[in-house]
């Protein structure tokens, strides 16, 4: 039995609306123990949950995050399609997530998206909010925001998100975070090879339950995945 760590990506979003707050609660039902989510920032630096630094696969708008305030997002639903109008979803403010979290003792894994890139204000207040989970990481594609966070708190744990083409493969090592997350395509050699010799923490995302490899892979302390329960019963068998 592993003690690897299930996050449910963008909450269980195999089933719902990504990224959304009924997403989150269904990650919950569903066994994870913790989600992933996505961070970007309105034009008057609010922090919301949502994956596109633009508004319209996920809403039909086509309008940049950061062009809009955080009131005006307010009256924005997001869904599928023409459904949005009778059931779409809010977008949330991260605050509000973070509380959710802390409320079912979720672990909880931030990814850094572009609009944040950079922003140390805005690193700050996730910093500050985030203050009262017990298990909580920072996630980033860009190394130098992931830099950032761990000059303005040495203890907060940081993952740099690996490409093929994104990182130097020869020297993992040197990479100045604590974890790296990783699309399960890499686990073959070269690739898996140096990320086992990196030292770090590993996290694999792209899974969803039906890999022969979940139920005897040590050495990944955390999945990502759009399906929490279907993860579950292959390495830890249902609850």
């Amino acid at each position: 039995m592993s003690d690897s760590k299930i996050f449910a990506h963008r909450g269980a979003s195999g089933h719902y609306f990504e990224n959304t707050m009924r997403a989150f609660l269904g990650a919950v039902q569903k066994g994870a123990d913790g989600i992933e989510l996505d961070v970007q920032q309105t034009s008057d630096g609010q922090l919301v949950v949502i994956h596109d630094n633009e508004l319209l696969r996920l809403a039909g708008i086509d309008q940049r995050i950061d062009q809009l305030t955080a009131q005006e997002l307010q009256h924005i639903k997001i869904g599928k399609g023409s459904y949005r109008r009778m059931f779409g979803h809010p977008i949330p403010i991260l605050f509000d997530v973070v509380s959710f979290c802390s409320e079912h003792n979720l672990a909880l894994n931030i990814e850094i998206k572009e609009t944040v890139y950079g922003q140390v204000v805005a690193l700050e207040q996730i910093l500050h909010y985030v203050e009262p989970l017990s298990t909580v990481h920072l996630s980033s594609f860009d190394y130098e925001t992931m830099r950032i966070v761990k000059e303005l708190d040495s203890n907060m744990e940081t993952a740099l998100l690996l490409r093929k083409k994104s990182v130097d493969w020869q020297n993992l090592d040197l990479y100045g975070v604590d974890a790296f997350h990783f699309h399960k395509r890499l686990w073959k050699d070269p690739f898996k090879s140096q990320l086992l010799e990196s030292g770090k923490i590993l996290r694999m995302y792209g899974v969803t339950g039906a890999e022969s490899f979940l139920s005897n892979t040590p050495e990944v302390t955390g999945w990502i995945t759009d399906y929490p329960k279907r993860v579950r019963k292959k390495i830890k068998g249902s609850r």
